[in-house]
Parts: structure tokens; C-alpha cells; sequence
């Protein structure tokens, strides 16, 4: 996701917003990812940002840029053994951009999540069958977590975590986390100040109930 958060550290400068990953895992190991990097509750500065190009002595991608760095990703992603149905979409009126596909197993996904972060051989999926293991990483410049100026904008800013299973969820070991009435999905939502302070407060093991 470092590529992801590079993005969404510069824009920071001038506006808010939510990354959303949404996971559907299915009990053979396969499943549906999305990462979705919402600015659309400050598209207008957003927007301004990009006019500006510059913010804070910091370069500002443009939408050319933006769009190419996705196209970049989706072709190498997509090269990944296990992995299919992939798309990427900017949406340019609300700021709002997603990636989505489909994983065979966790060995695939966890290669396009080194891809987003450029990394090599991190695992940030784990699974037993019995637990679902989310273990997170977000490296980012240390200016910025420490500058007392962006501390308001990285407080309203959310990183969100949306994992949904086949099984019934019987717990999980984040206290933050919320499991949804029919037992199927979990939530977990942090700020961004806090996350980027402290990676692991976006970590989770999920007990699944091996009977439903």
C-alpha cells in the first residue's frame, strides 16, 4: 500500500480522506479484494492541490500521472500466478479510486499487496481455515507523522478494514473491531494519525466458527 499512501500523504497537504480494504475470503482459501482511496468529502481541495502542483515544497501527482501509476500496477499485478478479474478506476469528479480482483489463494494476494506497497515477500494474510490473519504494514515519511501541522488533517483522515467470510466469525483479537449482525462480516476503523504511528493497530486474527 506504500504507493497508495504516497498518494494520499501528498494530497494530505490540502484535504481528508478513507482507505477502504474490503476482502470476501472463502473457505477454499479464494476471495475477492478491493482497495478503494476516497477523496470525495474534499474533492475541491484535492482538486485545488492539483492545479497547484506543488503544496508544502511537495509535487502533487496529476490525473495523467495518477492514471498511469494504476495502469503500471495493473500491468504487473496482473502477470501474478492466481490472480484474475483485475480492474482499476478513477473516478475524476469525486477523487475516488478503487482496485479490484479476484485471488486463488492467499499466496497470490499477499504478491499484489507487495505490489501496491513495493515490497518483496511480505506476508500480510494469513489463514488456517479456522483464523484469518490480517498482519499490516504502511511505511510512510516520517516528516509528515511528526509534523504537529498535519496532525488535525491525519486524525480525519480513516483507514478501514471491511473482511467478509463464509463461516460465522466467533471473535477477533483487535478490541476496535465490529462483527455485523449475521456474523459474516467484520469492521475495524482507525484514524490515520494513529495507523501510521503504530501499523499493528490495523492488525487482526479472526476466529472462524469451524461449525457454520
Amino acid at each position: 500500500m506504500k504507493k497508495i499512501l504516497v498518494l494520499c500523504c501528498c494530497w494530505l497537504l490540502t484535504s481528508c480522506f478513507e482507505i477502504t480494504e474490503k476482502i470476501k475470503h472463502h473457505d477454499n482459501q479464494s476471495g475477492d479484494y478491493t482497495l478503494i482511496v476516497d477523496f470525495s468529502k474534499s474533492w475541491f481541495k484535492t482538486k485545488s492541490a492539483m492545479w497547484l502542483e506543488e503544496v508544502d515544497g511537495v509535487k502533487i501527482p496529476n490525473e495523467e500521472e495518477i492514471t498511469q501509476k494504476l495502469l503500471d500496477f495493473k500491468r504487473t499485478a496482473s502477470k501474478i500466478e492466481g490472480i484474475a478479474n483485475l480492474s482499476t478506476k478513477t473516478d475524476f469528479d469525486h477523487y475516488i479510486f478503487t482496485i479490484q480482483f479476484t485471488y486463488q489463494n492467499l499466496k497470490a494476494l499477499n504478491a499484489v499487496v507487495n505490489v501496491i506497497n513495493k515490497q518483496k515477500n511480505q506476508v500480510h494474510f494469513n489463514s488456517n481455515g479456522k483464523t484469518f490473519e490480517r498482519i499490516a504494514s504502511y511505511p510512510v515519511p516520517e516528516k509528515l507523522v511528526k509534523d504537529p501541522k498535519k496532525k488535525t488533517d491525519l486524525e480525519q483522515a480513516n483507514i478501514i478494514a471491511v473482511y467478509t467470510f463464509d463461516k460465522n466469525i466467533a471473535g477477533a483479537t483487535n478490541s476496535n473491531s465490529k462483527i455485523a449482525k449475521n456474523k459474516k462480516t467484520i469492521f475495524l476503523k482507525q484514524s490515520m494519525y494513529n495507523v501510521l504511528k503504530k501499523s499493528s493497530l490495523m492488525n487482526n486474527t479472526i476466529q472462524l466458527n469451524p461449525y457454520i
